[in-house]
Protein backbone atom coordinates (compact mmCIF):
# COMPACT_ATOMS: atom_id res chain seq x y z
CA UNK A 1 0.00 0.00 0.00
CA UNK A 2 1.17 3.55 -0.73
CA UNK A 3 2.18 5.73 2.19
CA UNK A 4 0.07 8.67 3.27
CA UNK A 5 1.42 12.18 3.89
CA UNK A 6 -0.23 15.01 5.79
CA UNK A 7 1.06 18.51 4.99
CA UNK A 8 0.51 21.46 7.34
CA UNK A 9 1.46 24.89 5.99
CA UNK A 10 2.26 28.04 7.95
CA UNK A 11 2.93 31.47 6.50
CA UNK A 12 2.64 33.24 3.19
CA UNK A 13 1.26 32.31 -0.21
CA UNK A 14 4.75 31.35 -1.37
CA UNK A 15 4.73 28.68 1.31
CA UNK A 16 1.30 27.59 0.12
CA UNK A 17 2.64 27.22 -3.42
CA UNK A 18 5.68 25.29 -2.14
CA UNK A 19 3.33 22.89 -0.35
CA UNK A 20 1.41 22.33 -3.58
CA UNK A 21 4.64 21.51 -5.41
CA UNK A 22 5.79 19.11 -2.68
CA UNK A 23 2.38 17.43 -2.55
CA UNK A 24 2.62 16.83 -6.30
CA UNK A 25 6.18 15.50 -6.07
CA UNK A 26 5.25 13.07 -3.30
CA UNK A 27 2.11 11.93 -5.13
CA UNK A 28 4.21 11.26 -8.24
CA UNK A 29 6.48 9.18 -5.98
CA UNK A 30 3.52 7.05 -4.90
CA UNK A 31 2.27 8.84 -1.80
CA UNK A 32 -1.35 9.68 -1.09
CA UNK A 33 -2.48 12.84 0.66
CA UNK A 34 -4.04 12.48 4.10
CA UNK A 35 -6.50 14.92 5.66
CA UNK A 36 -5.08 14.48 9.18
CA UNK A 37 -1.89 13.59 11.01
CA UNK A 38 -3.63 10.65 12.72
CA UNK A 39 -4.03 8.82 9.39
CA UNK A 40 -0.61 9.68 7.95
CA UNK A 41 2.68 7.82 7.70
CA UNK A 42 4.52 11.11 7.16
CA UNK A 43 3.62 14.46 8.73
CA UNK A 44 5.27 17.34 6.91
CA UNK A 45 5.28 20.89 8.29
CA UNK A 46 6.01 23.72 5.89
CA UNK A 47 7.21 26.53 8.08
CA UNK A 48 7.37 30.32 8.24
CA UNK A 49 10.01 32.12 10.28
CA UNK A 50 9.24 35.72 9.32
CA UNK A 51 7.07 36.33 12.42
CA UNK A 52 7.72 34.87 15.86
CA UNK A 53 4.01 34.15 16.28
CA UNK A 54 3.98 31.81 13.26
CA UNK A 55 7.11 30.06 14.51
CA UNK A 56 5.61 29.58 17.99
CA UNK A 57 2.48 28.06 16.43
CA UNK A 58 4.66 25.69 14.42
CA UNK A 59 6.57 24.41 17.45
CA UNK A 60 3.30 24.05 19.35
CA UNK A 61 1.81 21.95 16.57
CA UNK A 62 4.87 19.71 16.40
CA UNK A 63 4.83 19.19 20.18
CA UNK A 64 1.18 18.09 19.99
CA UNK A 65 2.33 15.02 18.02
CA UNK A 66 4.22 13.58 21.02
CA UNK A 67 1.42 11.17 21.93
CA UNK A 68 0.95 10.06 18.32
CA UNK A 69 4.69 9.52 17.86
CA UNK A 70 4.82 7.43 21.05
CA UNK A 71 1.86 5.37 19.85
CA UNK A 72 3.31 4.99 16.34
CA UNK A 73 7.12 5.18 16.56
CA UNK A 74 7.55 4.73 12.80
CA UNK A 75 5.67 7.95 12.07
CA UNK A 76 7.98 10.29 10.16
CA UNK A 77 7.90 13.98 11.10
CA UNK A 78 9.55 16.32 8.61
CA UNK A 79 10.04 20.09 8.62
CA UNK A 80 10.60 22.12 5.46
CA UNK A 81 10.75 25.82 4.67
CA UNK A 82 12.17 28.94 6.30
CA UNK A 83 12.35 27.66 9.87
CA UNK A 84 14.16 24.53 8.72
CA UNK A 85 16.75 26.64 6.88
CA UNK A 86 17.18 29.01 9.82
CA UNK A 87 17.66 26.43 12.56
CA UNK A 88 19.29 23.57 10.61
CA UNK A 89 20.63 21.00 13.15
CA UNK A 90 19.50 23.15 16.06
CA UNK A 91 15.87 22.34 15.25
CA UNK A 92 16.31 19.06 17.13
CA UNK A 93 16.76 21.06 20.36
CA UNK A 94 13.66 23.16 19.68
CA UNK A 95 11.56 20.29 18.33
CA UNK A 96 13.05 16.89 19.25
CA UNK A 97 10.22 15.00 17.51
CA UNK A 98 11.47 16.12 14.08
CA UNK A 99 13.20 13.47 11.95
CA UNK A 100 13.95 15.35 8.71
CA UNK A 101 14.96 19.00 8.22
CA UNK A 102 14.58 20.23 4.64
CA UNK A 103 15.40 23.77 3.56
CA UNK A 104 14.06 25.74 0.56
CA UNK A 105 15.41 24.21 -2.64
CA UNK A 106 15.89 20.79 -1.04
CA UNK A 107 12.15 19.99 -1.04
CA UNK A 108 12.49 18.39 -4.47
CA UNK A 109 14.58 15.68 -2.76
CA UNK A 110 11.93 14.84 -0.15
CA UNK A 111 10.92 11.43 -1.57
CA UNK A 112 14.58 10.31 -1.36
CA UNK A 113 15.11 11.94 2.05
CA UNK A 114 12.09 10.15 3.49
CA UNK A 115 13.14 6.79 2.04
CA UNK A 116 16.69 7.23 3.38
CA UNK A 117 15.34 8.01 6.83
CA UNK A 118 13.08 4.94 6.77
CA UNK A 119 16.09 2.78 5.92
CA UNK A 120 18.53 4.23 8.45
CA UNK A 121 16.28 5.83 11.11
CA UNK A 122 19.00 8.48 11.36
CA UNK A 123 17.98 12.13 11.41
CA UNK A 124 18.55 14.03 8.17
CA UNK A 125 19.39 17.70 7.61
CA UNK A 126 19.24 18.88 3.98
CA UNK A 127 19.75 22.65 3.71
CA UNK A 128 22.40 23.07 1.00
CA UNK A 129 20.33 24.32 -1.96
CA UNK A 130 18.90 27.62 -0.70
CA UNK A 131 20.75 29.65 -3.38
CA UNK A 132 20.17 27.19 -6.24
CA UNK A 133 17.71 27.96 -9.03
CA UNK A 134 14.82 25.57 -8.65
CA UNK A 135 14.20 22.97 -11.35
CA UNK A 136 11.12 23.34 -13.54
CA UNK A 137 8.82 20.63 -12.17
CA UNK A 138 5.23 20.22 -13.34
CA UNK A 139 3.27 17.78 -11.20
CA UNK A 140 -0.17 19.03 -12.17
CA UNK A 141 -1.34 19.10 -8.54
CA UNK A 142 -3.14 22.21 -7.25
CA UNK A 143 -5.14 22.90 -4.11
CA UNK A 144 -8.83 23.53 -4.66
CA UNK A 145 -9.67 27.17 -5.31
CA UNK A 146 -10.34 29.65 -8.07
CA UNK A 147 -6.89 31.28 -7.95
CA UNK A 148 -3.75 29.51 -9.15
CA UNK A 149 -0.54 30.52 -7.39
CA UNK A 150 2.42 31.04 -9.73
CA UNK A 151 5.90 31.66 -8.33
CA UNK A 152 8.03 33.85 -10.61
CA UNK A 153 11.18 33.62 -8.53
CA UNK A 154 12.84 33.02 -5.21
CA UNK A 155 14.90 34.92 -2.70
CA UNK A 156 15.55 38.57 -1.88
CA UNK A 157 18.54 40.90 -2.09
CA UNK A 158 17.12 43.77 -0.03
CA UNK A 159 18.22 42.75 3.49
CA UNK A 160 15.72 44.95 5.32
CA UNK A 161 17.12 45.04 8.83
CA UNK A 162 14.13 43.33 10.48
CA UNK A 163 13.65 40.61 7.85
CA UNK A 164 14.94 37.07 7.83
CA UNK A 165 13.90 36.23 4.24
CA UNK A 166 17.28 36.77 2.48
CA UNK A 167 18.91 34.45 5.01
CA UNK A 168 16.39 31.62 4.66
CA UNK A 169 15.27 32.03 1.02
CA UNK A 170 18.62 33.00 -0.45
CA UNK A 171 19.55 35.48 -3.16
CA UNK A 172 17.15 36.50 -5.91
CA UNK A 173 16.71 33.89 -8.65
CA UNK A 174 14.00 34.25 -11.27
CA UNK A 175 12.29 31.87 -13.65
CA UNK A 176 12.45 32.42 -17.41
CA UNK A 177 9.50 34.19 -19.02
CA UNK A 178 8.95 31.20 -21.32
CA UNK A 179 8.62 28.79 -18.40
CA UNK A 180 6.14 31.06 -16.58
CA UNK A 181 4.08 31.59 -19.76
CA UNK A 182 4.01 27.82 -20.35
CA UNK A 183 2.77 27.19 -16.80
CA UNK A 184 0.04 29.82 -17.09
CA UNK A 185 -1.10 28.46 -20.47
CA UNK A 186 -1.40 25.02 -18.87
CA UNK A 187 -3.41 26.54 -16.02
CA UNK A 188 -5.76 28.20 -18.52
CA UNK A 189 -6.18 24.88 -20.30
CA UNK A 190 -7.20 23.35 -16.94
CA UNK A 191 -9.91 25.98 -16.52
CA UNK A 192 -8.21 28.51 -14.24
CA UNK A 193 -9.32 32.08 -14.86
CA UNK A 194 -7.28 33.86 -12.18
CA UNK A 195 -3.58 33.70 -11.31
CA UNK A 196 -1.56 35.23 -8.48
CA UNK A 197 2.11 35.92 -9.31
CA UNK A 198 4.37 35.50 -6.27
CA UNK A 199 7.78 36.87 -5.43
CA UNK A 200 9.52 38.44 -2.46
CA UNK A 201 9.85 41.54 -4.66
CA UNK A 202 8.13 41.19 -8.02
CA UNK A 203 9.54 44.55 -9.15
CA UNK A 204 12.99 42.99 -9.21
CA UNK A 205 11.99 40.40 -11.80
CA UNK A 206 14.71 40.23 -14.43
CA UNK A 207 17.34 41.80 -12.19
CA UNK A 208 20.86 40.57 -12.87
CA UNK A 209 23.45 39.83 -10.16
CA UNK A 210 24.94 43.33 -10.60
CA UNK A 211 21.49 44.76 -9.71
CA UNK A 212 20.68 46.14 -13.16
CA UNK A 213 17.22 45.51 -14.57
CA UNK A 214 17.28 43.91 -17.98
CA UNK A 215 14.69 43.01 -20.61
CA UNK A 216 12.39 41.26 -19.93
CA UNK A 217 11.40 42.94 -16.67
CA UNK A 218 8.24 42.50 -14.61
CA UNK A 219 6.14 44.74 -16.85
CA UNK A 220 7.17 42.68 -19.88
CA UNK A 221 6.13 39.56 -18.01
CA UNK A 222 2.72 41.07 -17.24
CA UNK A 223 2.31 41.96 -20.92
CA UNK A 224 3.12 38.39 -21.97
CA UNK A 225 0.67 36.86 -19.49
CA UNK A 226 -2.03 39.37 -20.39
CA UNK A 227 -2.16 37.86 -23.88
CA UNK A 228 -2.91 34.30 -22.78
CA UNK A 229 -6.37 33.12 -23.80
CA UNK A 230 -8.54 31.86 -20.96
CA UNK A 231 -6.87 33.87 -18.21
CA UNK A 232 -9.15 36.70 -17.10
CA UNK A 233 -7.52 38.10 -13.94
CA UNK A 234 -3.86 38.60 -13.03
CA UNK A 235 -2.82 39.58 -9.51
CA UNK A 236 0.64 39.86 -7.97
CA UNK A 237 2.50 40.51 -4.74
CA UNK A 238 4.67 41.92 -3.29
CA UNK A 239 5.93 45.22 -4.73
CA UNK A 240 8.81 46.94 -2.93
CA UNK A 241 8.41 50.74 -2.87
CA UNK A 242 12.06 51.42 -3.67
CA UNK A 243 11.63 49.64 -7.01
CA UNK A 244 8.01 50.62 -7.82
CA UNK A 245 7.62 52.85 -10.88
CA UNK A 246 5.24 54.68 -13.18
CA UNK A 247 5.95 51.97 -15.74
CA UNK A 248 4.39 49.41 -13.38
CA UNK A 249 1.42 51.66 -12.62
CA UNK A 250 0.91 52.20 -16.34
CA UNK A 251 0.82 48.45 -16.90
CA UNK A 252 -1.77 48.03 -14.14
CA UNK A 253 -3.87 50.74 -15.78
CA UNK A 254 -3.57 49.60 -19.40
CA UNK A 255 -3.50 45.79 -19.27
CA UNK A 256 -7.11 44.69 -19.10
CA UNK A 257 -6.47 41.41 -17.28
CA UNK A 258 -4.22 42.88 -14.59
CA UNK A 259 -6.35 43.65 -11.51
CA UNK A 260 -6.39 47.28 -10.48
CA UNK A 261 -4.83 46.70 -7.10
CA UNK A 262 -1.39 47.21 -5.58
CA UNK A 263 0.15 45.84 -2.39
CA UNK A 264 2.87 48.33 -1.44
CA UNK A 265 4.30 47.80 2.08
CA UNK A 266 5.11 51.12 3.78
CA UNK A 267 6.20 49.52 7.11
CA UNK A 268 6.59 52.93 8.82
CA UNK A 269 5.78 56.57 8.22
CA UNK A 270 8.90 57.74 10.05
CA UNK A 271 11.96 58.49 7.91
CA UNK A 272 14.23 57.75 10.87
CA UNK A 273 12.71 54.30 11.34
CA UNK A 274 12.64 53.62 7.58
CA UNK A 275 16.39 54.30 7.50
CA UNK A 276 16.99 51.97 10.45
CA UNK A 277 14.89 49.37 8.64
CA UNK A 278 17.10 49.75 5.51
CA UNK A 279 14.01 50.22 3.36
CA UNK A 280 15.65 52.45 0.74
CA UNK A 281 12.94 55.14 0.50
CA UNK A 282 11.52 58.05 2.49
CA UNK A 283 7.94 58.79 3.47
CA UNK A 284 7.95 61.60 0.85
CA UNK A 285 8.98 59.12 -1.86
CA UNK A 286 6.30 56.69 -0.72
CA UNK A 287 3.58 59.38 -0.78
CA UNK A 288 4.65 60.39 -4.30
CA UNK A 289 4.34 56.76 -5.45
CA UNK A 290 0.83 56.57 -4.02
CA UNK A 291 -0.08 59.89 -5.66
CA UNK A 292 1.19 58.64 -9.04
CA UNK A 293 -0.62 55.33 -8.64
CA UNK A 294 -3.95 56.94 -7.75
CA UNK A 295 -3.68 59.33 -10.71
CA UNK A 296 -2.74 56.62 -13.19
CA UNK A 297 -5.11 53.93 -11.86
CA UNK A 298 -8.31 55.78 -10.93
CA UNK A 299 -10.31 53.74 -8.44
CA UNK A 300 -7.48 51.24 -8.00
CA UNK A 301 -7.12 49.74 -4.53
CA UNK A 302 -3.96 49.96 -2.46
CA UNK A 303 -3.00 47.79 0.51
CA UNK A 304 0.04 47.76 2.75
CA UNK A 305 2.09 46.18 5.55
CA UNK A 306 3.01 48.08 8.72
CA UNK A 307 5.42 47.09 11.48
CA UNK A 308 4.99 48.75 14.89
CA UNK A 309 7.38 48.74 17.82
CA UNK A 310 10.62 48.62 15.84
CA UNK A 311 13.62 49.25 18.17
CA UNK A 312 13.87 52.91 19.28
CA UNK A 313 10.41 53.74 17.82
CA UNK A 314 9.17 56.83 19.71
CA UNK A 315 5.70 58.30 20.00
CA UNK A 316 6.75 60.81 17.35
CA UNK A 317 7.77 57.97 14.99
CA UNK A 318 4.51 56.19 15.66
CA UNK A 319 2.51 59.36 15.01
CA UNK A 320 4.20 59.65 11.60
CA UNK A 321 2.96 56.14 10.79
CA UNK A 322 -0.51 56.93 12.08
CA UNK A 323 -0.63 60.12 10.02
CA UNK A 324 0.49 58.45 6.79
CA UNK A 325 -2.26 55.86 7.23
CA UNK A 326 -4.82 58.66 7.72
CA UNK A 327 -3.54 60.50 4.67
CA UNK A 328 -3.40 57.56 2.24
CA UNK A 329 -6.51 55.71 3.46
CA UNK A 330 -5.45 52.19 2.49
CA UNK A 331 -8.12 49.72 1.42
CA UNK A 332 -6.64 47.33 3.95
CA UNK A 333 -3.47 46.94 5.99
CA UNK A 334 -1.62 44.02 7.53
CA UNK A 335 -0.30 45.38 10.83
CA UNK A 336 2.35 43.48 12.78
CA UNK A 337 4.23 43.89 16.04
CA UNK A 338 8.01 43.79 15.78
CA UNK A 339 9.86 40.80 17.17
CA UNK A 340 13.62 40.11 16.77
CA UNK A 341 14.36 37.56 14.05
CA UNK A 342 18.03 36.50 14.14
CA UNK A 343 20.15 36.67 12.06
CA UNK A 344 18.43 39.81 10.70
CA UNK A 345 20.48 42.92 11.49
CA UNK A 346 17.88 44.52 13.78
CA UNK A 347 18.04 41.48 16.08
CA UNK A 348 21.32 42.94 17.37
CA UNK A 349 19.51 46.10 18.48
CA UNK A 350 17.93 46.33 21.91
CA UNK A 351 14.24 45.49 21.65
CA UNK A 352 13.39 48.52 23.79
CA UNK A 353 9.73 49.12 22.92
CA UNK A 354 7.79 47.33 25.62
CA UNK A 355 5.19 44.72 24.87
CA UNK A 356 2.41 46.91 26.29
CA UNK A 357 3.42 49.82 24.04
CA UNK A 358 3.55 47.57 21.00
CA UNK A 359 0.10 46.24 21.83
CA UNK A 360 -1.30 49.76 22.25
CA UNK A 361 0.17 51.05 18.99
CA UNK A 362 -1.00 47.93 17.18
CA UNK A 363 -4.51 48.45 18.55
CA UNK A 364 -4.61 52.11 17.52
CA UNK A 365 -3.62 51.32 13.93
CA UNK A 366 -6.14 48.49 13.70
CA UNK A 367 -8.87 50.82 14.95
CA UNK A 368 -7.87 53.49 12.44
CA UNK A 369 -7.92 51.01 9.56
CA UNK A 370 -11.30 49.65 10.64
CA UNK A 371 -12.64 53.21 10.71
CA UNK A 372 -11.25 53.95 7.24
CA UNK A 373 -12.63 50.70 5.84
CA UNK A 374 -16.02 51.39 7.45
CA UNK A 375 -16.21 54.87 5.97
CA UNK A 376 -15.16 53.68 2.54
CA UNK A 377 -12.16 54.81 0.56
CA UNK A 378 -12.34 58.32 -0.82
Amino acid sequence: MSKKVFIRTFGCQMNARDSEVVAGILMDAGYRLSDSADKADVVLFNSCSVRKHAEDRLFGNIAELKGLKKKRPRLVIALMGCTAQNYKHNIFKKAPLVDIVCGPGNEFDLPVLIENFLKTRSRIVAVNKVDKKRPEVSTGYRNAGKTALVSIGEGCNNFCSYCIVPYVRGKERYRDVGDIVREVRDLAACGYKEIMLLGQNVNSYGRTPNSELQTPNFVHLLEALNGIDGIERIKFMTSHPKDASKELFGAIASLEKVCKQLHLPVQSGSDRILKLMSRGYTSKRYLKLVEDYKKMVPGGSITTDILVGFPTETERDFKATYDIMKKIRFNSAFIFKYSPRPPAKAAKMTDDVTRDVKEERHRKLLELQRKISGEGIR
